[in-house]
Parts: structure tokens; C-alpha cells; sequence
């Protein structure tokens, strides 16, 4: 069975998935999820933070032909000792503070589809429950006699296999083969080659913005260690900061000066200094020796500092 075309991930099918790529890697993870979404197996989608796991999971949704809701958790943003509440829901009654029977997510999630993000960090107990949830397709309530039969499907992502987590001995082995009914990677930003740039143009093309052909090559010079995260953040200052709504090399050097990535380094200074270099560059129309005389710097020092805040002189010519 062939693989999903260019067209497909970017049409109507994936729109609300909002799935963009072109690139080998990506279209292998979303023919997967074309492939088994329908089945109704648990999957696990594997990759880095900002490479869209949440979004692959809610295609899977979409294709699966599922009628009930899509329900997700941060598992490693809830507090141990409030995941199985969260989950499987508690009686009134079973513990301090619960003052009203509550529906856990796993129920919220019966006909539909629950997504458990970050699933290595669920405590052991919670973990034990999991499982016999989705082995025996019953579940009981924190504190509750009753069982309900329930019907959700299980997706689960994380950062690494969980093989190292069963290894560790941090998650359980059973789990993880019940789990992994299919697993999908969702490749790296840096992986995916044009795909940078595709990604890049529909951010742009959402703000009514265009891209210029050197601030394609500087796109293509990153290692983007946020992924397509941090591209849409700096897709989204770049637009407010270009000029005419053309996106240039400069604006985008600009744009990653003012975001979160130069935190490190002096934020402030460091996107002062852009700041002027940029002007001074767009007075003086690129021009390397008038540049380098406004700064009172030589040549050599003007071409690091240009290299340093990812801007090139030819594209201040004819300003």
C-alpha cells in the first residue's frame, strides 16, 4: 500500500490535524496512522517535544471513524497523587475533598478516543489500573463497587520508547506491549529537510506574509532543537516584525532574538544589537565599507557580527 500524497496531508483531510509536510519521514508517520487508525488498536507515537504528537494523535482520531470525543492528558503534568483520579474518576466520598462523584477522562473518552501524553510518568498504581482497564474493558470508579463496560481507544506518546522506562524499572513491561499495538515516530524538524520551509510558508502565508529566498536559506541553516514549535513562534514574531509582510533573513534573526532561545544570552542586548546592525545596514543599502565605518568597526569584525545575528548584506540592497 502506497504512502499518503503531499496533497492529502495538506487538504481538507488533515486540515483541523493541521498536519503540513512533504518530507519521506512525515508522510511514513501519517500513512501509519492512516493505516491503523481505523483499527482500533492502542498506539504509541514516539518523538521529541514539538515535533506535533499531539497532532498526529488527533488525526488517528479523525480516521478512526470514532463517534465519541477525543480526550487528552498531560500525564507528566498532573501530580501522582491526583492521576488516577483524573483517570478513572471517584465516588463521593473516597477520599478528603471529594465532595461529588466525578467522571474520570477514561470515561469522558467511552466511544471516542483517549490520548495520554508523556504516559512514562503515570505512578506504578495508576499504571496497574491502566492496564486491566484495557485488558478486561471495565472500569470502576476511585472508591465506587460498580464496574461500567467502557469503549475508548488508547493513544499514548512519548519522548523515547519506554524502553528505557521498563529497563529503569519507572513502567511496566505488560503495559508497554499492551500499549504498543502500533508505534509511529514522528521524525524531527531537522529531519525532515524542506519540510522547514513548507511549514515555514504556511505560518507565513496564514499572516498574509511572504518569504524572501534568503530567509528560505536561513530556515534551512537552523537545527531547530524546538521543532515545528519553535517555528510557528518565530514564524509568529517574524510577521509582526516584517516590514510590507515580507519575511527576510534579517526579520527572522530579528524575530529568534526576540524569543525565547536567546533567554540564555542576554535577550535584551543581544536584540539591541540587531536592531542596529539592521538599521545601519538598511541606511547605508548594504554597502560592507560605509556599514563598517557607521559601527567604527573593520570589515572582518562586520562579517562575524552579520554571521553572529544570521543577516546577510545583499539583502539590504536597493532599500
Amino acid at each position: 500500500m502506497s504512502g499518503p500524497s503531499a496533497a492529502a496531508v495538506d487538504g481538507a483531510d488533515c486540515a483541523r490535524a493541521k498536519l503540513i509536510g512533504r518530507s519521506p519521514n512525515f508522510l511514513a508517520a501519517v500513512h501509519v496512522a492512516e493505516r491503523f487508525g481505523p483499527s482500533g488498536l492502542p498506539m504509541l507515537i514516539v518523538g521529541e517535544t514539538g515535533t506535533g504528537k499531539e497532532l498526529l494523535a488527533r488525526y488517528i482520531h479523525e480516521v478512526s471513524g470514532r463517534q465519541g470525543r477525543f480526550v487528552d492528558m498531560d500525564c507528566g503534568a498532573i501530580p501522582a497523587d491526583l492521576a488516577e483520579s483524573l483517570l478513572f474518576g471517584h465516588r463521593r466520598g473516597a477520599f478528603t475533598g471529594a465532595h461529588e462523584t466525578t467522571s474520570g477522562l477514561i470515561e469522558l473518552a467511552d466511544g471516542g478516543t483517549l490520548f495520554l501524553d508523556e504516559m512514562g510518568s503515570l505512578p506504578p498504581t495508576v499504571q496497574r489500573k491502566l492496564l486491566r482497564v484495557l485488558e478486561n474493558g471495565e472500569i470502576r470508579r476511585l472508591g465506587g463497587s460498580r464496574t461500567r463496560r467502557i469503549d475508548f481507544r488508547l493513544v499514548a506518546a512519548a519522548q523515547t520508547s519506554l524502553a528505557d522506562c521498563v529497563e529503569a524499572g519507572e513502567f511496566r513491561f505488560d503495559l508497554l506491549q499492551r500499549v504498543a499495538g502500533a508505534v509511529v515516530r514522528m521524525p524531527a524538524l531537522a529531519e525532515r529537510g524542506e519540510d522547514v520551509v513548507v511549514i515555514a510558508r504556511h505560518f507565513a502565508r496564514r499572516a498574509r506574509a511572504t518569504l524572501t529566498g534568503c530567509a528560505v536559506e536561513w530556515l534551512l541553516g537552523r537545527g531547530w532543537p524546538g521543532n515545528v514549535r519553535e517555528l510557528r513562534w518565530l514564524m509568529e514574531r517574524a510577521v509582526v516584525v516584517a516590514d510590507a509582510n515580507v519575511v527576510r533573513s534579517e526579520t527572522l534573526a530579528e524575530a529568534a532574538g526576540l524569543g525565547a532561545a536567546a533567554l540564555g544570552a542576554a535577550p535584551n542586548q543581544v536584540s539591541q544589537e540587531l536592531l542596529e546592525l539592521r538599521a545601519t545596514c538598511k541606511e547605508h543599502s548594504g554597502d560592507p565599507d560605509r556599514v563598517a565605518d557607521a559601527l567604527n568597526i573593520g570589515r572582518s569584525t562586520l562579517y562575524r557580527r552579520l554571521e553572529k545575528m544570521g543577516l546577510r548584506l545583499g539583502d539590504f540592497r536597493g532599500h
